[in-house]
């Protein structure tokens, strides 16, 4: 190859960022002879994006297919890094460093792969050669939303309570109900932590329940915006299992549920990709009946809840065209002539506000499903190879796992628990 490009960040070897910082780096372009181009661009891009299709059959038995497809950008800036007065201009041999820095809005979603859409953002260097193919290097990052439980309402500090019950066969052989009632010490918690989900299964009627599962579940709803078109899906993130309960019977469960890297529940910074979690504990019974589930929907934040009670601040509102609008500033990315004069960070690490809050780890994404194809085939085609999934010349198709921030903590309210209580985690009690 008779040129490479090395796309590093400035202090910051994972490449991870919060809305509202500046991420600044530095490209080398290392050129082994010399290149005629007609520009060299530098660009900092930042998109959400859908894609799916679906198949109809109609009446003739013929088959139809449709595509769905939606997009919107949160960054969108670029500066040349060369460019010929007239028609091209050398690109002479060796290397060549250029400084860079960007301010990333600050109601941007967080870095997000999933099936049928993607939130993404990406540094790019694009070299225009003259009769030739454009020849492109990109590297992803990660952009995480700052979601502070502390700053979402009080109503993630309480506990929480959702029951449903159940009758099996019909009149007049209708069983006793079965009745699950779910519970949870708070609404709100971050990657890291773990979720005390209590389960009291008061089986009234005369079938065995074989299996307790419970789960942390992400579900994914995917729009389009030519159409009123959804698509969804679910990722089971964490899972337990307990023992049955025998019939006429009752019985109390603990599962103990990790939250695992993931990202924070988002409803109102991007309006194509939205995401929402909820625990969910299942019963299998005996025989051919149908599982019963009880569900709670729960909050993931990157900023855990704290012992004392922070100045709330009223939940943002929804994004609207004019903040999405003011958010595409062309002139973000600045070249810097000397890199020790880069602008300090425009806003700080989320939760060092806090004394009590140690810096957390930051690990890959658990969910992630590689799609195989999440955007409208007019792209380059999927089946192209990348060398060097950090810097390819690939930029929509290369592979990317966002990393997401994990805390080694755990909640005020588990701590008391834990001090109160002397039982095994996923532990059971008959009652």
């Amino acid at each position: 190859m008779v040129v490479s490009c090395e796309i590093e960040f400035r202090n910051n070897t994972l490449g991870t960022y919060y809305a509202g910082q500046v991420i600044s780096g530095t490209v080398v372009l290392n050129v082994e002879e010399t290149v005629m181009v007609q520009a060299v661009i530098l660009k900092i891009r930042g998109y959400a994006s859908t894609y799916w299709t679906n198949c109809k059959t109609d009446v003739e038995n013929k088959t139809t297919t449709e595509s769905y497809s939606g997009h919107e950008d949160y960054i969108r800036s670029k500066v040349e890094l060369l460019k010929a007065e007239r028609v091209e201009v050398a690109l002479d041999p060796g290397s060549h460093v250029h400084n860079f820095a960007c301010q990333i809005p600050a109601v941007c979603p967080s870095s997000f792969e999933g099936t049928y859409g993607r939130v993404r953002y990406m540094v790019t260097v694009k070299l225009i050669r003259p009769w030739k193919f454009d020849q492109i290097f990109s590297r992803p990052f990660t952009v995480l939303k700052v979601m502070d439980l502390n700053r979402e309402g009080l109503f993630l500090r309480t506990p929480a309570h959702s029951e449903d019950q159940k009758t099996y066969n019909c009149w007049p052989c209708r069983s006793e109900p079965l009745r699950l009632h779910l519970s949870l010490p708070q609404r709100g918690y971050v990657p890291g932590q773990t979720m005390p989900v209590t389960l009291l299964v008061t089986n009234d009627s005369h079938v065995r329940l074989e299996e307790i599962k419970a789960s942390l579940v992400m579900m994914v709803l995917y729009y389009s915006q030519c159409s009123v078109e959804t698509i969804s899906e679910r990722f089971v993130v964490s899972n337990k299992q307990g023992e049955g309960v025998t019939k006429n019977s009752k019985k109390e469960f603990t599962f103990d549920l990790h939250v695992p890297a993931t990202p924070p529940t988002c409803f109102d910074l991007c309006r194509i990709i939205q995401i929402a979690y909820q625990v969910e504990v299942e019963t299998k019974a005996k025989g051919w009946h149908i599982n019963e589930r009880v569900h709670m929907p729960v909050t993931i934040g990157n900023v855990p809840l704290t012992r004392q009670l922070v100045q709330q601040q009223p939940r943002p509102l929804s994004v609207e065209v004019e903040v999405v609008a003011q958010q595409l500033n062309e002139k973000a990315l600045v070249l810097l002539e000397d890199p020790d004069s880069q602008p300090p960070l425009a806003t700080p690490n989320p939760w060092a506000v806090d004394d009590t809050i140690p810096p957390p780890s930051y690990a890959e994404a658990m969910h992630i499903v590689r799609p195989v194809l999440i955007k409208p085939p007019r792209t380059t085609p999927s089946n192209k190879k990348v060398v060097n999934p950090s810097c390819t010349q690939n930029e929509e198709e290369c592979d990317f796992t966002p990393l997401y921030a994990v805390f080694d903590i755990t909640s005020p309210i588990e701590q008391l628990q834990d001090q109160q209580s002397t039982e095994n985690a996923n532990g059971s009690t008959w009652i």
